[in-house]
């Protein structure tokens, strides 16, 4: 997959991304939100959803993709089937999302490997965050190897009912790969963005 092989590339040139890493895009981290300030996962992404986004690994390299998600919300718990479309295929990612506590999120997600299977769980941790929710873990990149990268996502609510995804890749604390997603229940509303 052209992804996973820029991821690769960017692993390579890490050396000379070193000095980058004092520049991350993470903001300070902030105490948990309230459910009523924060965004639902299991609420918006239960039923059909829907994605359009790009990423740019590198700094050098963009790539554009569309996903479509089936969630169901099951004994507390968003189970959900994220199937990704990239120019060299698909690719699936299936999350298991539960509020153990007040704001926090814990789960695991497993992604579709470079040979069509999926690779074991990895475990996910999020909190609600002012309007919004942020998701880490350790995990691969959708059509990637077996190489363990370190993914942060943060969503926020949009005024128009969408939600915005800024995901940072890294390995070591060296940033390899961003990408920016919209979610939408509706596909026309992806149009807009």
């Amino acid at each position: 997959m052209i992804v996973a092989r820029r991821i690769g590339r960017a692993l390579t040139g890490a050396l000379l991304l070193a000095g980058l890493a004092a520049c991350g895009d993470d903001p300070a981290d902030v105490p948990p939100a309230s459910v009523a300030d924060g965004l639902a996962l299991e609420e918006f992404f239960a039923g059909a959803s829907y994605s359009k986004g790009s990423v740019t690994t590198a700094l050098f390299f963009t790539e554009d993709f569309t996903a479509r998600f089936s969630g169901t919300r099951q004994d507390g718990r968003l189970l959900l089937d994220e199937q990704f479309s990239f120019p060299d295929g698909d690719r699936l990612q299936r999350w298991d999302l539960g509020m153990t506590s007040p704001g926090l999120y814990t789960g695991t997600v497993r992604t579709e490997g470079d040979d069509g299977e999926l690779l074991p769980p990895v475990a996910v941790s999020g909190r609600l965050a002012p309007n919004g929710v942020v998701l880490d873990y350790d995990g691969y990149a959708p059509g990637g190897g077996d190489t363990l990268l370190h993914f942060r996502h943060r969503m926020t609510r949009q005024s128009d009912g969408t939600v915005a995804n800024h995901v940072s890749v890294s390995k070591f604390g060296i940033p390899l790969a961003t990408s920016d997603v919209v979610f939408a229940k509706d596909k026309a509303a992806l149009d807009a963005h």
